[in-house]
């Protein structure tokens, strides 16, 4: 009777031993497959560049140099392939020369003020972000185009000698303002890989149809025809080509 009693106490021990071994290689097994599952879902998320071992997102401050003036814009790297930034742009230009028009010599002044905010964003198709996609927008805070054309000296007409103050002056104006989108291309790496790189943009602004203004002084005053002509002109001039050469200092 003992011995009958303590062998079904060592079958009912081994039993009970069985079942908690299956019960933690169930457990276990759960365990390895969610594991799995996780790992599977967190590669297809590199994949889609959702996320990436190591990622830290960079900041960076840059310096614009080209034909949109000069400036500075603070980017920030969103995901491996996207980033944004924004900055500003000034254009300042005075330019004058002296040339022929009609058969009189004419001085030309120009002068030109542009100035922007603008908000991008650089998607790049290629892990090496070599080449990136920009879109955006600008503000145009200003934008003013002024030409003067004043002659250099007096003019005969017929037996008559008018002095260049009797003449006058041409006065040319045109004005842009407001929102502008971009788009373009930006070439070579968006970030430096340690502190410093310098990159390109190229692309262009559509801007608003310009205001314009066109007028005259003296005996150069009848400008009615001239102004309708000009402004009809200056109606197609809406795009503002960017080519720029951007220095990049990482802070992150």
């Amino acid at each position: 009777m003992k011995k009958l009693i303590t062998t079904l106490a060592a079958m009912l021990f081994c039993l009970t031993v069985l079942a908690q071994q299956s019960a933690a290689q169930i457990t276990y097994n759960r365990h390895a497959l969610n594991l799995r599952e996780q790992d599977e879902l967190y590669r297809d998320a590199l994949k889609n560049d959702h996320v990436t071992p190591g990622f830290v997102s960079p900041v960076s401050v840059q310096l614009l140099l080209g034909s949109q003036g000069v400036g500075a814009d603070i980017k920030y790297g969103f995901l491996p392939r996207l980033s944004g930034r924004v900055g500003f742009g000034i254009i300042p230009v005075n330019a004058g020369r002296n040339f022929h028009f009609s058969s009189f010599k004419v001085h030309g002044q120009l002068t030109s003020r542009f100035s922007n905010l603008h908000l991008l964003a650089d998607y790049s198709p290629f892990a090496t972000q070599s080449i990136r996609v920009v879109g955006g927008a600008s503000y145009l805070i200003k934008g003013n185009a002024n030409v003067i054309i004043s002659p250099t000296g007096g003019y005969h007409i017929g037996s008559r000698s008018v002095t260049k103050d009797q003449l006058g002056a041409i006065y040319a104006n045109a004005y842009w303002k407001g929102l502008a989108p971009y788009l373009g291309i930006a070439l070579f790496r968006d970030f430096p890989d340690k502190v410093f790189n310098v990159n390109l943009d190229i692309g262009s602004y559509y801007l608003s149809s310009p205001a314009t203004s066109f007028t005259g002084t003296e005996l150069l005053s009848d400008n009615d025809d001239n102004a309708k002509q000009f402004n009809k002109n200056m109606s197609g001039y809406r795009w503002l080509p960017v080519v720029q050469v951007n220095f990049n200092f990482r802070l992150k």
